[in-house]
């Protein structure tokens, strides 16, 4: 057996940074993989969209060799388009010059087999090398399989691929689909392997590839660490320096750690990739790690929650993501109507007569400690937490909308305490004098922040005739990896494009909660408005 390494950092890995690489680094890690001597090196997305030169996204061939190396170059540089998403229709391709970019891959799904040959077709008239792609190998039955090797057999590409689009496969699914595809496939294609490591397996399964006995060029995609979107890929310098060591000393690897050291460790330290137990749940159940994503996000789940959430995902729905289908299995999971009338009138009577002070975990209340100890002592307020209990401040109840934060809350409500704890009908059945509210009923409209904990409490407050509360330690996020919440186990990762867009859409939640009642706020906040400040 030949074996080649393809390495699709500037494509695959280009969905964690929206292939923002900069010009000059795509320019620069394609010379460090020529001079790790990558056996193919894929430049990024073929798209009709129009991108700047800063993204590893080209409307054209031409786009993509000026950034190739000016040197004489040995390894073949490729290109992907893919059905369906920044697709480049072929016919707009220019011919091979026999110099320049050399192979195009072409990806696709199962609904998509004869317009990906028809379009193979057209690149390969073009001069180009064909890799044919499917998406989701592991959805193909035996005997469709053996009919797309078939096609693949007329057509005659440079390669076909395994794609374990989801990184679900074990190492029994992935031999019997190489044997399947080896004994089946015209001599002279090349097999190719495409790896997700959701489960952890994707070097493993390389390996296992790498010992079966065939004429046949295997063709193994990776990444530098691994980057990709989830749980990331098949790590370039993983599996080059097991070639070098196992089979043939063929690579540079020194320079693949190159790249990651100037280029990609400044990239995880802004986006974050690799396993966690989501995908794997993902995985687990065959689903796409975007769902899983969406689901960690959330920040309310245990994983008990997120694995039922996607256990319930249709098996038709789940090679691809529907944005709006998990949406709608979110709500219905969270969704547990009550009848809280009994509940709302015995808080309306708590908070009669009194002020209200609204506390959040944002680190303002230690910074701010003293100004909001004095507010309590001079205002006496009717003091509610939220999603978070702590001692240093007199509380007298304890608002939980948060599943997640509930779980390590529990141990805290002691019987016969003195925090009264409201709950929403999404938390499971705790202490017996606990009250729960509506879950629903206090969500807001906007779905990126309807399950908001603190626009909840308010919502709730307001039905109870609350005319006006004191907010303190409703922060915002004001930085990426910690530093948000007063303590450290609070804080999580989070993606800045999405962040800024919630804090906004939180602002004008909190707009329109202020025309029916006086918020006024006690600490440092993103959200208020000058006139809000006391």
């Amino acid at each position: 057996m030949s074996i080649q390494v393809l390495d699709c950092t500037l494509r695959d890995g280009g969905y964690i940074n929206d292939w923002r690489f900069g010009r000059n680094t795509i320019a620069s890690i394609l010379d460090k993989l020529e001079r790790a001597h990558i056996d193919i090196i894929e430049c990024g997305f073929l798209t009709g969209m129009v991108q700047d030169e800063d993204c590893s996204l080209f409307g054209s061939v031409d786009a993509v060799e000026r950034v190739l190396p000016k040197r004489r170059r040995e390894s073949m540089y490729v290109a992907m388009i893919a059905i369906g998403e920044k697709e480049l229709h072929p016919s707009e391709l220019t011919p091979y010059d026999g110099t320049g970019m050399e192979g195009i891959r072409l990806t696709f799904h199962q609904d998509e087999i004869e317009q990906a040959v028809q379009w193979a077709q057209i690149i390969m008239e073009k001069g180009y090398k064909v890799f044919m792609q499917p998406v989701g190998t592991v959805f193909y039955t035996d005997i469709e399989l053996l009919q797309l090797v078939e096609k693949m057999n007329r057509l005659q590409p440079y390669a076909f691929y395994i794609v374990d689009t989801l990184g679900s496969m074990y190492r029994n699914d992935v031999s019997h689909r190489f044997y399947l595809i080896d004994k089946n496939l015209r001599e002279g294609i090349h097999l190719g392997f495409h790896a997700h490591n959701n489960l952890q397996l994707a070097f493993s399964n390389a390996q296992v590839l790498g010992k079966i006995q065939t004429k046949r060029t295997l063709i193994l995609d990776s990444s530098v660490y691994g980057m990709g979107r989830g749980a990331g890929n098949l790590p370039t310098e993983l599996i080059t320096q097991y070639i070098n060591k196992n089979i043939a000393s063929r690579y540079d690897v020194t320079m693949v750690m190159d790249i990651y050291d100037e280029y990609i460790a400044a990239i995880r330290r802004e986006h974050e990739w690799g396993y966690t137990v989501p995908y794997h749940i993902a995985a687990s159940h065959v689903c796409h790690p975007n769902y899983a994503a969406y689901l960690i996000n959330k920040q309310t789940l245990t994983m008990k929650d997120i694995e039922e959430i996607i256990q319930s995902i249709p098996e038709d729905y789940r090679v691809l993501y529907d944005k709006t289908l998990i949406e709608k299995l979110y709500n219905q999971f969270q969704s547990k109507k009550i009848d809280d009338t009994a509940a709302v009138e015995e808080i309306a009577e708590s908070i009669r007569g009194r002020k209200l002070l609204l506390l959040a975990p944002g680190s303002s209340i230690l910074t701010s400690h003293a100004a909001v100890s004095a507010f309590i002592e001079r205002e006496k307020p009717y003091v509610i937490a939220v999603n978070f209990l702590d001692d240093r401040y007199p509380v007298d109840a304890c608002f939980i909308s948060n599943h997640k934060r509930m779980d390590v809350l529990g141990a805290e409500f002691q019987p016969g305490s003195h925090v009264r704890t409201i709950l929403t009908s999404n938390i499971p059945e705790a202490a017996s004098d606990s009250l729960y509210v509506d879950y629903d009923q206090y969500k807001n409209d906007d779905e990126m922040v309807a399950d908001n904990a603190g626009l909840m409490l308010l919502n709730l407050l307001r039905r109870c005739g609350a005319q006006e509360a004191a907010l303190a330690g409703f922060d915002g996020f004001q930085h990426r990896d910690s530093g948000n919440y007063y303590r450290d186990d609070l804080d999580f990762r989070i993606d800045e494009t999405e962040i800024r867009e919630r804090q906004e859409r939180i602002r004008h939640q909190l707009g329109e909660l202020s025309r029916q009642m006086k918020l006024t706020f006690l600490t440092p906040s993103v959200y208020a408005q000058e006139e809000q400040y006391v």
